[in-house]
């Protein structure tokens, strides 16, 4: 049932490049492109996800990420990342990022003064049908929100950034979040910063494959770290193959 044969494609699902504005946290400032083609090579990866780190206004953060993806787009996919308390500087930055760019999904940090998604804004990633990829911490109050989110916006698949479990000490929420996802059609974790390859395991075992999508969160952290802990798992080949790539590029339309 073990075997160690990896997927066709692998896709990691959450990388942040750009210069930022947040010099205090060093997360959200100088993540370099070249450096995440470096660490795709390094560990195989054959596409990656790229949104912006944090900016107050997203404008130039959009065109770093444009400009990334134009220059090579065999190997990224991009992200719009926007500031939803400015909701018609947001829209019009959505609708270029989509019809113009050709971007495939959003992320989302609440924390990081993005605000929390609005009925607008899920209004219109339903219309565009495109996945939206949310910070998640192990809070309850978050992890209730967001999956109210998933459940009144059925259309738009949400993704569960950390599997709500950003750190080591919280495993409770992890099983939470999984077991959410379960009941929740529209509603999946990711790998990116999850610390214990068990908790991917605890994930799997509870949600099912198809819920987990492989996530980095690089180059902050390397890609090849979340696909050693995937191996560590043990995972069949059909069940590597979902979280590696399969599942992103069903959501991803690749």
């Amino acid at each position: 049932m073990r075997g160690k044969r990896e997927t066709a494609m692998i896709i990691d699902t959450h990388a942040h490049i750009g210069l930022g504005e947040r010099l205090s946290d060093t997360y959200q400032v100088d993540q370099s492109v070249e450096v995440v083609l470096q660490q795709m090579a390094e560990a195989g990866v054959d596409k990656t996800c790229v949104m912006p780190v944090a900016y107050v206004d997203y404008a130039a953060a959009i065109e770093e990420v444009r400009e990334a993806v134009a220059a090579h787009p065999d190997k990224l996919i991009g992200y719009a990342r926007v500031n939803l308390n400015h909701r018609e500087r947001a829209s019009a930055q959505l609708q270029r990022c989509f019809e113009m760019y050709g971007f495939r999904g959003v992320k989302i940090h609440p924390g990081s003064g993005d605000g929390f998604p609005t009925r607008w804004f899920m209004e219109m990633m339903g219309e565009y049908g495109r996945p939206l990829l949310l910070h998640t911490t192990p809070d309850l109050a978050v992890i209730d929100a967001i999956t109210h989110l998933a459940r009144s916006y059925p259309k738009v698949p949400v993704i569960c950034g950390h599997m709500g479990g950003f750190g080591v000490f919280n495993p409770g929420f992890v099983k939470l979040l999984a077991t959410e996802a379960k009941q929740i059609e529209n509603l999946y974790l990711d790998t990116a910063f999850v610390f214990l390859h068990q908790w991917i395991g605890m994930a799997v075992e509870i949600c099912g494959p198809e819920k987990v999508l492989l996530g980095s969160d690089g180059p902050v952290l390397h890609p090849a770290i979340p696909l050693k802990q995937i191996e560590l798992c043990h995972f069949s080949d059909s069940e590597r193959g979902l979280i590696l790539g399969g599942n992103a590029s069903k959501l991803l339309g690749l």
